[in-house]
């Protein structure tokens, strides 16, 4: 691990919502990865089907 990352390799989200061996929140470790900021779009909304997915296909 980096000086600068304060993981210690125990990777584990108590019931606070806070990582038992680093002290950081899930979203602090993982980023926010669900919700947009500020009215932006996330980056699942850009994405578009691809042609002969299951998304794809009409019945």
């Amino acid at each position: 691990m980096s000086d600068d990352n304060p993981c210690v390799g125990i990777c584990q989200i108590d019931e606070s919502g806070y990582c038992i061996g680093c002290g950081r929140s899930a979203d602090e470790i993982f980023g926010e990865t669900d919700s947009a900021v500020g009215g932006q779009d996330s980056a699942t909304d850009s994405l578009k089907p691809v042609a002969g997915s299951p998304a794809d296909a009409s019945d």
